[in-house]
């Protein structure tokens, strides 16, 4: 994320493409409050597993799936190359302390305020593994890997204070707060106080305007809320890593309340012609908090990582 104010106070400074390796582990270990916590500064090749697939209907190829993907590569390809060596994960935000107010059951009220589980820096089909990319993108992300692992990493949109792009917003580290109205979806993000509308049972525009965010129109499918969004500017990249996509970026997601109301599920699936070889799946998880309220987050305050002659700056 980007430069910041923020009394959650989980980075207030770049991440993944923003800050090198070394500089962001040495920094998770102070910079975490009580709610999370940070990663150890290395990982062993038996990490995270991958989380376990609930997805309402079939995925494309590349779908989650935790039994066929045992461990974490601590590098780009599992190559073992320091120069590649992937960004550490945030284990995110936790379940609602004791004595909390209890989820809403019903299965269509996403009302409230939700915390995403885990933070991921690449947002491929399972953790450490990279979207599938064609030749072109794929060499890019290299470059762009090897650039924050010494330290120089290329400057995008967040660290100028501008938008984080999608998907890449929804895998923010802080907190969101959902608003619901019967023809509107509202995502109130404390990060940079970004904010996504999504449009229920209507279509797209037939030439919608290219933006940070997109066109976003949605839908119920029995109890899972899906929506389709297109129209995104590519100058963000889909993850803190740096992988690539155009303005053909194409993005399905699937939301479904899971334990009760405790957990609000997604399954987000990507599809862009021109950057991906295929179009893949991953599935991540927010934790339902009413106990948090969304703070304060001004980027322009305090940017510890505007870019100098391109290039983001951690200071």
């Amino acid at each position: 994320m980007s430069g910041c104010n923020s009394s959650h106070g989980i980075r207030c400074r770049g991440l993944g493409v923003s800050v090198a390796v070394g500089v962001l582990a040495a920094a998770a270990a102070s910079a975490f409050g009580a709610d999370q916590q940070a990663p150890p500064a290395t990982q062993t090749s038996t990490g995270p597993q991958a989380p376990a697939t609930q997805s309402p209907g079939p995925a494309p190829r590349g779908a989650p799936g935790a039994a066929s993907r045992p461990f974490r590569p601590r590098t780009l390809f599992n190559s073992g190359d320091p120069t590649l060596a992937l960004t550490p994960p945030l284990l995110g935000g936790r379940a609602a302390p004791p004595g909390s107010a209890p989820p809403n059951p019903d299965p269509r009220d996403f009302e409230g305020v939700w915390w995403l589980q885990g933070y991921e820096y690449l947002l491929g089909p399972a953790p450490g593994i990279p979207p599938p990319l064609k030749p072109k993108y794929m060499k890019l992300l290299e470059e762009r890997i090897r650039a924050k692992n010494r330290g120089t990493p290329e400057a995008d949109t967040e660290t100028q204070c501008l938008s984080h792009g999608m998907p890449r917003l929804m895998e923010s580290p802080y907190p969101i707060e959902i608003v619901q109205t019967p023809e509107r979806i509202t995502i109130l993000h404390e990060v940079a106080h970004e904010v996504r509308r999504i449009w229920l049972n209507r279509p797209h525009p037939k030439h919608p305007r290219i933006t940070f965010l997109g066109d976003s129109v949605g839908h119920w499918e029995g109890d899972t809320l899906v929506v389709d969004t297109i129209a995104l500017d590519d100058r963000p990249f889909i993850d803190d890593e740096g992988s690539s996509h155009s303005t053909k970026l194409h993005l399905v997601e699937r939301y479904t309340k899971i334990d009760g109301g405790a957990k609000l599920q997604l399954i987000m699936t990507v599809e862009d012609p021109v950057t991906l070889e295929h179009p893949y799946s991953y599935q991540r998880i927010y934790m339902w908090r009413p106990d948090v309220r969304p703070q304060e987050y001004i980027c322009e305050e305090n940017n510890r990582n505007a870019p100098v002659n391109g290039i983001t700056v951690a200071k």
